[in-house]
C-alpha cells in the first residue's frame, strides 16, 4: 500500500513539471532555455532545469516546425510562475471558461540531418568535443514559447520557417512564403514556458573515428549501428599496440 502511494506521488510530481502539446510530452520550466541549444539537463521533484553550455554555429538555415497552439490552465500556471521573476514579462489574458484563448507557438527542429551536420562540420569543433567529453549532455529540440500577436500573425503568412544565425550568435526565425522571405522573428522576444530534450547517437566513420550520427527523443533508444555511448575502438587500440 505504501509503495502505491508513493508511486501515486511520485507520478502526480511528474504529471506536475511536464505538458502534452499535440501529443508530445513537454517539460515545463523556470529557466531560460532556446531551441538548439546544448548542456546539462537536471529533473528533481517538481522542478526541470536547463543549462545552455554550447550553441552551434548554423552556416546553413535549419529548416523548423512551428505550430501555433493555445494557452491551457497548466501553461498558463508556468507562464504566471516564470512572470515572478521577471517584471517586464507582457500579461497574457487567460480565462478558462472562454472559449477563444491567448495562444502561443511550438517550434520544432524539422531538418535533424542539417543541424547535425552543422556540429559535425570543422566550424563545431569545439561543440562536437563538448557533446563527447560530456556523455549526459542534452539537446532541446523543441521549445514551446509565446511571442507578440503580431508576431504570430506573421507565422500564418508564412509557409516555410528556417532557424539562422543572428549577429549575436543566437539563433532568430526567418519565415518564407513561396521560397521568399517575408519575415524575421527574434526568438528572444518570447518566454519559453516548456521544451523537449533530445540525445545524441554516436557511430563510427570509414577513418574510425566517432561522430554524431542521429539525435533521437531523450526517452528513445539510439537504433540501428549507433550507440549512445562511443565504445572502445579495437582497431585504434591494435595499431597503437604495433
Amino acid at each position: 500500500m505504501k509503495r502505491y502511494i508513493l508511486l501515486v506521488v511520485l507520478l502526480g510530481l511528474f504529471s506536475c513539471q511536464s505538458v502534452s502539446i499535440k501529443n508530445r510530452k513537454y517539460k515545463i520550466t523556470d529557466a531560460t532555455t532556446e531551441i538548439g541549444s546544448i548542456g546539462q539537463s537536471k529533473s528533481l521533484f517538481y522542478k526541470n532545469d536547463f543549462s545552455t553550455k554550447v550553441f552551434p554555429i548554423l552556416e546553413n538555415k535549419i529548416r523548423v516546425d512551428v505550430s501555433i497552439v493555445p494557452f491551457n490552465k497548466k501553461l498558463n500556471k508556468a507562464y504566471l510562475q516564470k512572470a515572478k521573476y521577471n517584471q517586464s514579462q507582457p500579461e497574457v489574458k487567460f480565462i478558462d471558461s472562454i472559449e477563444t484563448k491567448p495562444e502561443m507557438v511550438t517550434i520544432s527542429v524539422l531538418d535533424m540531418q542539417g543541424y547535425m551536420s552543422e556540429i559535425n562540420a570543422e566550424h563545431n569543433k569545439q561543440v562536437l568535443t563538448y557533446l563527447k567529453d560530456t556523455k549526459k549532455s542534452k539537446v532541446i529540440t523543441s521549445i514551446a514559447t509565446t511571442l507578440s500577436n503580431d508576431n504570430i500573425e506573421k507565422i500564418r503568412q508564412a509557409d516555410t520557417y528556417y532557424l539562422v544565425n543572428s549577429s549575436n550568435k543566437k539563433y532568430t526565425l526567418v519565415l518564407y512564403k513561396e521560397n521568399k522571405k517575408i519575415q524575421t522573428i527574434d526568438l528572444q522576444s518570447g518566454v519559453v514556458i516548456a521544451y523537449e530534450l533530445s540525445k545524441s547517437c554516436w557511430a563510427l566513420n570509414k577513418k574510425h573515428q566517432w561522430y554524431l550520427a542521429d539525435i533521437v527523443k531523450e526517452c528513445n533508444s539510439c537504433k540501428g549501428a549507433t550507440y549512445s555511448k562511443m565504445k572502445e575502438n579495437k582497431q585504434s587500440e591494435r595499431l597503437f599496440k604495433m
